[in-house]
């Protein structure tokens, strides 16, 4: 019994002999891309690190060879990525009014029904007798804005790639110090930076790729001085190669009546976003 003890306790120091260290270098990938894949093989009792692009493996010989041939699978050159993204905006605002208005009467009695504005800008017919003078007037008008942006960058897989253009926009700051002289304002302009990018992180698998990413839309705005109008997605998706997807998109819709005694006006404004996404293989 004593022997059979000796001889369990001895194994794992035998096993221990057998083990030899092997310095493997690495052909295309990194030590931090290969690492996670490769030490659940390690055998028991086992060691593995790595620097410099080279795995310092101890293992037995079968072992050491079974980690070897998953490196043949693992350690193959990074295939290389174009990413295209797509960013739109469709807005159309459209406005439709009609209105009567003038002035009837004599010295003693008159109605007055003065313009509401809600036909501004459109068809105009007077008609004028004496003192009296009746109007009408009709508008109708449609407007339509059509931004679209599109970006492409090239990018290792496993990489990280972020692509971005635009340009800086005035913005008015006012800052007020409170002194011992009282408030000190001071009206100041800074800069903010607007454009359209994106920051993109794609993995393969085959033919499909699975791809975290953060698309911006920026474009100035009509709302006043320095105001901007901002488009963001943050997602992870996947796709086949070469096949465009769809990361998300918004739309906007708003319509309004004014009525008035003699006077009707409609006005409907629209805005809709799409983002639009395709990740093909660069071949060599």
């Amino acid at each position: 019994m004593k022997q059979l003890f000796a001889l369990l306790l001895m194994l794992p120091l035998l096993a221990f002999a057998q083990q030899e260290m092997e310095i493997i270098p690495l052909k295309n990938r990194t030590v931090d891309q290969v690492m996670p894949v490769i030490r659940p093989l390690v055998e028991p009792g086992g060691a593995l690190s790595g620097m410099n692009n080279q795995l310092i493996l101890r293992a037995s010989r079968k072992n050491r060879e079974e980690i070897k041939q998953a490196l043949a699978a693992l350690d193959t050159p990074a295939r290389q990525l174009v990413i295209r993204v797509t960013q739109n905006r469709d807005a159309a605002m459209q406005r439709s009014g009609a209105e009567a208005f003038g002035s009837v009467g004599n010295d003693h009695v008159r109605v007055t029904q003065p313009p509401t504005g809600v036909a501004a800008g459109g068809g105009t017919v007077v008609i004028r007798k004496g003192d009296s003078v009746i109007g009408g007037q009709v508008v109708e008008t449609r407007s339509t804005r059509t931004a679209s942006a599109a970006q492409s960058v090239q990018v290792v897989e496993g990489g990280k790639a972020f692509i971005n253009v635009g340009q800086s926009v005035p913005l008015p700051m006012q800052q007020v110090v409170l002194g011992p002289g009282g408030a000190i304002v001071t009206n100041t302009t800074v800069y903010r930076d607007i454009g359209q990018g994106f920051y993109a992180e794609p993995r393969l698998a085959g033919d499909r790729v699975m791809l975290e990413i953060s698309p911006q839309f920026d474009t100035p705005g009509n709302a006043g001085y320095g105001s901007v109008n901002t488009q963001r997605v943050s997602t992870t998706v996947s796709g086949r190669l070469g096949e465009w997807i769809e990361l998300g998109g918004s739309g906007q819709q708003a319509g309004g009546t004014q009525r008035g005694n003699l006077s009707v006006g409609t006005s409907e404004v629209r805005d809709n976003r799409s983002v639009w996404l395709m990740v093909e293989e660069v071949r060599q």
